[in-house]
């Protein structure tokens, strides 16, 4: 029925901001306002791209710039996401269907070597993942675990925190300086004050809580972490500003704070990476389906460069 031989592929702009949040709708179930897909999508020159049948939007790819340090340097790079293929469309899963056609003209014209993202990387399921490798879209370049942590009733002796504020930009920006030197062999997205302001204190209606962690009695800055409720038992750690030899006490007070909630529980989605140098923690750690590909469009080798070196949380993600 579908053939494709009518289908056109162009970059979404804002005139089709409508038909997007419709078919987002159709396909994930639920609705997404004009406010948050203006935030999400703040940084990008154009959403991402689209596939029409006639008229109709039936599939999407979008994409969010992300700056990304690995090895001493800082590479532009993009978070996919919005993967969207109208329901009456998914059963086309060869090359010329639709989620083939988005994926790839997005991979092709801008990540690679030269082109405006050297990186991607994105969080879907293990099974959206198989199909975008067998269609040599995806390179798999690392997965998430999730980490649970009984919340900590009794105060912590050595640290304390306050509610993150704009008078704390300049500490923030020093704090991540400080995590991308010890991180260097990481690929690890920018944390600084601008992202941190645009990604949480300006998300709309996402109820997100920033926390400046000190020392209790000098003051002197440990890191940040941002938490999310999501149910009365359970609160979820989305991120932390840090340097290595302060994170642990960072999520001590993330834990402390977690009971102050009145939750029994704090969790977190990780990497590897991420888990390993949170071992001290005592967290109980499981597998997800959710894996971090990469794109082979342009080239497997330069997509997989990251590979297991990936620093990613929650709050990496555009839907936590």
């Amino acid at each position: 029925m579908f053939s494709g031989s009518s289908w056109q592929l162009r970059w979404a702009t804002e005139a089709d901001t409508e038909a997007l949040l419709d078919l987002f709708s159709s396909c994930f179930g639920s609705a997404m306002s004009r406010e948050e897909w203006a935030w999400k999508y703040r940084y990008a020159s154009s959403p991402g791209v689209v596939c029409l049948d006639g008229d109709a939007i039936v599939a999407f790819n979008g994409g969010m710039p992300r700056a990304v340090h690995l090895d001493g340097r800082c590479f532009d790079s993009v978070q996919m996401g919005d993967v969207m293929v109208d329901p009456r469309y998914r059963g086309i899963l060869t090359r010329r269907g639709p989620f083939f056609q988005v994926v790839n003209r997005f991979f092709s014209e801008k990540v690679g070597d030269g082109l405006a993202y050297r990186y991607a990387f994105g969080f879907p399921h293990a099974r959206h993942t198989r199909l975008g490798r067998a269609l040599k879209l995806y390179c798999e370049t690392d997965h998430i675990v999730e980490a649970n942590w009984h919340s900590a009733s009794m105060r912590r002796w050595r640290s304390t925190a306050v509610p993150l504020q704009a008078q704390h930009a300049s500490g923030v920006t020093t704090l991540w300086h400080a995590m991308a030197k010890s991180l260097t062999r990481y690929a690890v997205g920018v944390r600084d004050w601008s992202w941190l302001e645009h990604r949480y204190l300006n998300a709309p209606e996402r109820g997100y809580l920033c926390w400046w962690v000190v020392e209790r009695l000098t003051k002197r800055p440990l890191g940040v972490c941002v938490l999310r409720q999501h149910s009365p038992q359970s609160v979820e750690l989305l991120d932390i500003v840090a340097p290595l030899h302060t994170m642990s006490e960072v999520v001590h007070c993330a834990r402390h704070i977690t009971a102050r909630l009145g939750a029994e529980r704090l969790t977190a989605w990780l990497t590897p990476s991420v888990a390993h140098a949170l071992e001290s923690t005592g967290f109980e750690l499981s597998r997800t389906e959710v894996v971090v590909p990469g794109s082979q469009v342009n080239g497997m080798a330069l997509g997989m460069e990251p590979s297991d070196r990936w620093w990613l949380m929650g709050g990496d993600t555009d839907f936590r």
